[in-house]
C-alpha cells in the first residue's frame, strides 16, 4: 500500500462509522487503514470490527491497554504502517471523496513538501476549522482562517503547518524530524511537528480540494479540563522545545502580550485557576526532559532564524489578532 491512513479512537461510538465510510469511499485507493484505539470503554471497537470485517487484507484494528492520547496512539499506528505517505483522519472527521486523492496528487508534485494540509470544515458551523495552521510570534501556533467561510480559503499555498485532524506526511520526513512527541498526549502536538518540519527545512503546503468535515473537539470539549490543561502546558512546551534563542530574543514583546491574553483568558474570564497552576507547575517538572529533546531539535536544524521569522505569522498579519480577539469575547 502506497497509503497508510492512521484513525486513533476513543470511545467513538457515535462519529467513527462515519469516519470509515468516507475512508472507504475515497477515490484514491493504493491505502491500508489502520484504526488504534485508546482502550474506549463504549462500543467503539466492536463497531469498528464489523465496519473493517471485508477489509481484514487493506484494514487493521490495533487495541491498546490504556489511552496514550492522540500522539501516543498515533505513534502506535506509524509503528504498523507500511506505506510511503502517512496520513491522518480524526475520528470525528468526515472525508470528502477525493480528499486522499487530492493530497497525494500534490504531495507527489513536489519533493521539497513534506506536510500536505487540508482544507477542515467546522460541521456545526460550516466555517473554517483550519485552512493550514500558523505559528505566529507571539510563539503559538492556531489554525488558519478558523470562523471564516470556507470560499475565503480556495487557493493552493505554502503554509506553516497542518492541522493533525486531517493532513499527509511524507515518511521520509517523519524519519528525519521524528513523529509526535508522546509526552504531549493531545494538543499541539501537530503544532510542535509543524515546528520541526520547518527547522529541517521542509515545505508545507495547504490543498483546498482536500476537504474534510471534522466535529471540532466532540470527543474532548471545548473548554473541558482536560482542554484548558494540555492547552496551556503544551503551548509552553513547544515554545521550549523549539524555538530558537535568537527567534525566542526577537519575538519577546509579542510572547508577553501573549502571556498576559492567556492568563486573561484562562484565569480571569473562565475561572481556570487551579488548571492553570496545574499545567504551569507540570512545565516546570517537565523542563530537563524539554531541554534535552531541545538540544537534538536544534543541532539538527537547516534554516537560519530569519527563514523562521519570516514564515511565522505577524500579529496583525492574515486575521490572526481579529480572530484571538473573535475567541477572547465569545469563546
Amino acid at each position: 500500500m502506497r497509503v497508510s491512513v492512521i484513525v486513533v479512537t476513543y470511545n467513538a461510538e457515535a462519529t467513527i462509522g462515519e469516519a470509515i465510510a468516507s475512508l472507504e469511499r475515497q477515490t484514491y485507493g493504493d491505502h491500508e487503514i489502520i484504526v488504534v484505539d485508546n482502550n474506549s470503554q463504549d462500543n467503539t471497537v466492536p463497531i469498528l470490527r464489523e465496519l473493517l470485517a471485508e477489509d481484514a487484507g487493506s484494514s487493521k484494528i490495533i487495541c491498546s491497554e490504556v489511552n496514550t492520547g492522540f500522539a501516543g496512539g498515533n505513534v502506535t499506528g506509524l509503528e504498523h504502517a507500511f506505506g510511503e505517505y502517512i496520513a491522518l483522519l480524526n475520528a470525528d472527521a468526515v472525508a470528502e471523496p477525493r480528499w486522499l486523492e487530492s493530497l497525494v496528487l500534490a504531495m507527489d508534485s513536489r519533493e521539497d513538501t513534506g506536510v500536505c494540509a487540508s482544507r477542515i470544515i467546522n460541521s456545526l458551523s460550516n466555517r473554517i476549522d483550519s485552512a493550514g495552521d500558523g505559528f505566529a510570534r507571539s510563539l503559538q501556533g492556531y489554525k488558519r482562517g478558523e470562523g471564516e467561510t470556507p470560499e475565503s480559503y480556495s487557493k493552493r499555498e505554502y503554509v506553516f503547518g497542518a492541522c493533525a485532524c486531517a493532513a499527509l506526511y511524507r515518511r521520509k520526513m517523519l524519519e528525519e524530524t521524528g513523529f509526535f512527541d508522546e509526552d504531549l498526549f493531545l494538543i499541539h502536538e501537530d503544532t510542535d511537528l509543524n515546528l520541526r518540519a520547518q527547522l529541517r527545512g521542509w515545505k508545507v503546503l495547504y490543498i483546498p480540494e482536500a476537504v474534510v468535515h471534522h466535529k471540532v473537539r466532540s470527543s474532548i470539549g471545548h473548554m473541558s479540563d482536560m482542554a484548558v490543561y494540555y492547552t496551556i502546558r503544551n503551548r509552553d512546551l513547544v515554545r521550549i522545545k523549539n524555538v530558537p534563542a535568537g527567534v525566542f530574543l526577537r519575538c519577546l514583546p509579542q510572547l508577553v502580550m501573549s502571556i498576559i491574553a492567556e492568563f486573561v483568558y484562562f484565569v480571569l474570564k473562565h475561572r481556570k485557576v487551579k488548571l492553570y497552576m496545574h499545567a504551569k507547575t507540570d512545565v516546570l517538572a517537565m523542563l530537563p526532559a524539554a531541554m534535552k529533546k531541545r538540544s537534538l531539535v536544534l543541532k539538527q536544524r537547516k534554516t537560519s532564524n530569519d527563514y523562521l521569522t519570516g514564515v511565522m505569522t505577524p500579529l496583525c498579519g492574515n486575521g490572526f489578532a481579529r480572530s484571538k480577539f473573535r475567541k477572547m469575547l465569545h469563546g
